[in-house]
């Protein structure tokens, strides 16, 4: 998920519950958040609570006909965790588009994480995954909801050995591409850019309706492409609505399509090859 601008006001760490203050401060200082008492909370738009049940994001202004709830994120249990449980396999289409088959499971940067599901969703089928995210309330989120299920019983050992959260960052930040996501190398980068949700769908998407409000539409979004394949060893695989046009108008390789989206393959040499010609799914 990537803001228009990198200048987008962050969001303040704060919580009602006075026991976690301390907890609260050094998790916005460890996230590189401001933190705020409840009292400043009260006239900002969005704030993450810190709660016993874990870190959530409020939007505190709704319009009047809106009515969402706070969004908390997890790994371990709710719907994600249902899905991380029975899915993973290849009758995922994230999974066939990034190209996990015969044992081979490439080494993926989701390079526009947001709430992290797919990039989840990948590293459950034993993809190794980096996640970027420069939104800096959806990177604390993300890191927050990763770090748990870290130390999680049930799957803690897997998302420890295979999932990453890179500082937060965007690679379309000015000037060159930072080390650390030069050297992690990625065979294949997974872009989902944020894209107007419209009529019945976004009624749906709830947390997405809260996040486009804080975040916005990825009006750069045509630029992660050439970015992404100059970065990519093998492939880059953009999800897209299934009406939406192809991001910055390149023609992809070949598609996996859905009933509600299309992953867009942009395929430059088949995994372990180092020729440079074009690979089938």
């Amino acid at each position: 998920m990537t803001p228009t601008s990198l200048a987008t006001p962050q969001v303040p760490v704060t919580t009602a519950v006075p026991e976690l203050s301390s907890a609260a401060v050094a998790l916005a200082e460890r996230f590189g958040l401001p933190f705020c008492t409840t009292e400043q909370a009260h006239a900002l738009d969005f704030v993450l609570l810190l709660g016993f049940d874990g870190l959530e994001l409020v939007w505190q202004h709704q319009p009047h006909k809106q009515k969402l709830h706070p969004l908390q994120l997890s790994f371990t249990h709710g719907k994600q965790a249902w899905r991380q449980q029975l899915g993973g396999g290849k009758q995922e289409a994230v999974v066939r588009a990034v190209g996990v088959a015969k044992g081979y499971r490439p080494k993926v940067l989701d390079a526009t994480a947001g709430l992290g599901r797919d990039g989840m969703m990948l590293a459950h089928a034993g993809c190794t995954v980096a996640l970027l995210e420069r939104q800096p309330a959806v990177y604390a989120l993300l890191r927050y909801a990763v770090e748990q299920a870290q130390q999680d019983e049930r799957i803690g050992a897997w998302v420890t050995e295979r999932v990453t959260v890179l500082p937060f960052g965007s690679l379309l930040a000015e000037g060159s591409l930072r080390a650390d996501i030069v050297e992690w190398a990625p065979e294949a980068i997974y872009l989902d850019p944020m894209f107007p949700e419209r009529g019945k769908t976004a009624a749906v998407k709830k947390d997405m309706q809260m996040l486009q409000q804080l975040v916005g539409a990825d009006s750069d979004a045509d630029g992660l492409l050439p970015a992404a394949l100059a970065l990519a060893s093998y492939r880059v695989v953009v999800k897209r609505p299934a009406s939406a046009p192809y991001l910055a108008g390149q023609k992809p390789t070949s598609q996996v399509v859905t009933k509600k989206h299309r992953f867009d393959l942009y395929i430059k040499k088949a995994y372990g090859s180092a020729n440079t010609t074009s690979s089938s799914v």
